[in-house]
């Protein structure tokens, strides 16, 4: 900042002696100095009365930077991904229902299967068990299943999916529940098996179920 002093008016050196003129120069000398000060302090102090109206601006640096906020993308649903999941889901739980019963050659105790089929694919497990019941059979083992979608159809009402399997039964045979001897089979042990699910009440259900023997893989 810059101090600006105002002239200090002197007597004329005429009309005082030397000791006067030397001591008023003394006493002026002083006089704008302190004069100088005044105005030097005035100054400063308007300078921070000014700057003290106002606050000071925040400090950077060269390393700041603003913060940032990253969020994780939300996964996209895919209704398609998820139906066959789920149909796959109902297949598998039907068919551990069936092995259940047909190893225990009723359906004592199996009471779940309403959860996973309905209409014929229900109605046929309940027509082998009774065929088992009435022959003294139960079906020993577990299949191997290779279930695969073959059609999904979520706009007709109700949503519909097809399944075709490769079942391999070559460890789920059959065997006299007395005598424990194997029962008669055509020994083939591979045949494809066609199922169809529908969607009912927002839960897939495995509605048609049935073994092709006429064709194997």
């Amino acid at each position: 900042m810059r101090c600006f002093t105002r002239p200090v008016i002197a007597f004329g050196q005429d009309d005082l002696g030397d000791d006067v003129q030397h001591t008023t120069r003394r006493s002026a000398g002083r006089m704008f100095s302190a004069a100088t000060a005044l105005l030097c302090t005035a100054g400063l102090l308007t300078a921070c009365s000014s700057g003290s109206d106002s606050a000071a601006p925040p400090l950077t640096t060269a390393n700041s930077a603003p913060a940032t906020t990253s969020s994780a993308p939300s996964p996209t649903v895919d209704p398609t991904a998820d139906a066959k999941a789920a149909v796959l889901v109902a297949y598998r739980g039907m068919w551990d229902v069936t092995v259940k019963a047909y190893n225990a050659g009723s359906l004592d105790g199996v009471d779940n299967l309403e959860t996973y089929t309905r209409d014929k694919a229900l109605a046929g497990i309940k027509v082998a068990v009774a065929y088992y019941q009435k022959n003294n059979l139960v079906v020993k083992g577990q299949p191997k299943l290779s279930p695969q979608i073959q059609a999904l159809d979520l706009s007709s009402s109700p949503a519909r999916a097809t399944i075709r399997d490769c079942i391999d039964s070559s460890d789920f045979l059959p065997f006299n529940k007395t005598t424990g001897k194997p029962s008669e089979t055509d020994g083939v042990h591979r045949h494809v098996y066609n199922s169809v699910a529908q969607r009912v009440d927002g839960h897939w259900l495995i509605g048609e179920s049935a073994i092709d023997r006429e064709q194997t893989c």
